[in-house]
């Protein structure tokens, strides 16, 4: 999966896609269920190989339309602006988490350990028991520790809500996933101003096909 520029697109629209819903939830508390149902669900497994099977592309489409929207150059807007930071955000955090041995161990066993709970309970993808759980490991393991600080914008109504705090750092454990999948198919901070427009080429193709 090395270096395959459409492995990469994938991968990166899926980064896109939790930014996009942590905004949804952040300003009117509401998310797309199937859209976030694939990332939630990316964390129960070890598979980095087939990303078709882990990230369908007719589930990924809020992701390949953000990564557009975000990447093209083409748009000022705001929200995109602040998504393209959220984007830039998970970016760094995967690299703080993934840089120590351990703490990565630590983060892998306790996500295991969760997906092991959930199928004995079976309790569904979206469950709130689980993404609660979610929350519970993003907070000890990587909030708490103070790995990076990471801002969340949107109305305080919405994010004094338990339950979208719940999701939200649910959806920030998905994006740090989607980060480690898109370097293991040759993604780079440093390559990516000169693979941008190849990644929005690929992500229109997509979104044409869906």
């Amino acid at each position: 999966m090395a270096n395959d520029i459409y492995a990469q697109t994938q991968a990166f629209a899926a980064i896109c896609q939790a930014g996009a819903l942590i905004q949804d939830l952040a300003n009117c508390g509401t998310w797309d269920e199937d859209a976030a149902a694939i990332l939630i669900k990316s964390l129960a497994t070890d598979s980095t190989n087939d990303l078709e099977q882990l990230y369908p592309p007719k589930y990924l489409k809020k992701g390949y339309f953000s990564l557009v929207q975000c990447f093209s150059g083409n748009t000022g807007e705001q929200r995109y602006l602040q998504l393209a930071k959220y984007v830039i955000l998970f970016v760094r955090l995967e690299r703080k988490v993934t840089k120590s041995a351990t703490a990565a161990e630590r983060l892998a066993r306790r996500l295991s350990d969760n997906t092991a709970e959930a199928r004995s309970k079976h309790l569904s993808v979206l469950d709130p028991d689980l993404i609660a759980n979610l929350s519970n490991i993003y907070k000890s393991e990587i909030s708490d520790t103070g790995l990076l600080k990471f801002n969340i914008y949107g109305k305080k109504n919405m994010l004094q809500q338990l339950h979208i705090q719940h999701k939200i750092r649910a959806l920030i454990l998905a994006a740090i996933k989607a980060v480690i999948l898109w370097r293991s198919a040759g993604g780079r901070r440093r390559s990516f101003i000169f693979k941008r427009s190849r990644l929005v080429e690929c992500a229109n193709t997509r979104l044409k096909q869906i």
